[in-house]
């Protein structure tokens, strides 16, 4: 039998006003830092000025590159390595969602790899250590400040790439739920709905073992029971402290477990259609839920008792059942779709996306349950009606 795997190589500080402790761990990493965010809001948020304020007080030099959009793509990326380059910069800091994240982590890489960055595409294909990387998230959704994984929009497809490296790792995490207060809550239902659906999906794996569902487990239940509290008010601390340790520990969780079909869906519906990846995931997680419950029903049971539900009594395939309809109905009082349809996605579309969903090899691998194209399609047509 193989044997298990657990990685887990950034450090982590956590908590609310941690920001502010950023001085005390960039000492070692250089002089001059590349600060990379989005191109919207958050380029301008006090959080940015509260850094550069940190780093300019121990000696550092700051340059900021605030063009990346949602999805990033890699003519992005590569602006961002001829900004670090024409700067001098000798260390990322990523500040906050997932795409800004997911950028910075390829742009560190290419400040110490030539080649191209389409090429990394897979496992393990970056040959050398990314320079130094901090990576400090604004949303609780993707983990991706725990990961080993980035995915940007390129190739000849145009698709999502996913590239998966131990060489992408950050070296420090900075995770404060106070820099989450200020999302809206449309983001702030689309993001927690990626966090679920990582917890959900790492839970089921076919590489997931003892410590990883464990975090599983903590991180669906924290997700299912606050996510609507962080919606309905975004300055509720409890709610957003614990939608920030969701994410985190599903991102650990993801990284050595594998995720699954709703994942390997929601990248060709981003690819081809735009819909935001955490919306693509709420609409398709209690339909791939179903889907999966025949190959592992006692392991959506234990999500069920997770969640909260009365579940007692039930056999397993009942239990998963509950489990499944509980996280449509979350959904359904969030503010964002709860079926393509609503999303915009045209149903003589969802052909093109299951077969671009089918070439994702790796995730659909570790789904639990096997897959064949005419199953993909099914779930996208189950997840497109009302």
């Amino acid at each position: 039998m193989a044997a298990n795997t657990y990685r887990f190589p950034v450090q982590v500080i956590f908590g609310e006003g941690c920001l502010e402790e950023t001085g005390a761990f960039v000492g070692n990493f250089g002089k001059h830092a590349l600060l990379v965010t989005g191109s919207g809001p958050t380029s301008k948020c006090a959080a940015v000025e509260v850094l550069q304020g940190i780093l300019t007080g121990e000696g550092i030099t700051v340059s900021h590159f605030a063009g990346i959009e949602a999805d990033p793509s890699v003519e992005t990326v590569e602006k961002g390595v001829a900004f670090a380059g024409e700067n001098g910069c000798d260390f990322v800091i990523a500040l906050g969602g997932g795409s800004p994240l997911d950028a910075a982590k390829v742009i560190a890489a290419r400040l110490n790899n030539e080649g191209d960055i389409v090429s990394w595409e897979g496992l393990g294909r970056i040959p050398r250590r990314s320079k130094p990387l901090i990576c400090i998230p604004t949303t609780s959704g993707t983990g991706s400040e725990v990961t080993w994984v980035a995915v940007i929009t390129g190739g000849k497809r145009r698709q999502k790439m996913s590239i998966v490296s131990q060489n992408l790792y950050p070296v420090l995490a900075i995770i404060d739920p106070e820099l989450t207060y200020s999302m809206p809550p449309e983001l702030t239902a689309a993001t927690g709905m990626d966090a679920l659906t990582h917890a959900v999906e790492s839970c089921v794996a076919r590489r997931a073992w003892e410590p990883t569902r464990s975090l599983s487990l903590k991180a669906a239940q924290l997700a299912y029971t606050n996510l609507e509290k962080a919606c309905a008010d975004g300055s509720d601390g409890e709610a957003r402290h614990n939608m920030s340790m969701a994410s985190f520990l599903a991102g650990m969780a993801f990284t050595s477990a594998g995720l699954g079909l709703a994942h390997a869906l929601a990248h060709a519906l981003g690819s081809h259609s735009g819909l935001a990846h955490g919306k693509a995931n709420a609409i398709l997680l209690p339909h791939v839920m179903r889907f999966n419950i025949a190959a592992c029903p006692e392991l959506y049971r234990e999500l069920a008792v997770a969640m909260g539900l009365n579940v007692s009594g039930l056999p397993a395939p009942r239990a998963a059942e509950e489990a499944a309809r509980a996280v449509q109905e979350l959904v359904a009082v969030l503010p964002i779709p709860s079926h393509l349809e609503e999303a915009g996605i045209a149903e003589t579309s969802l052909e093109t996306l299951a077969a671009e969903a089918f070439l994702n090899t790796r995730l659909r691998s570790t789904n639990p349950r096997d897959t064949v194209l005419e199953d993909l399609v099914q779930v996208l047509r189950n997840a497109s009606g009302g």
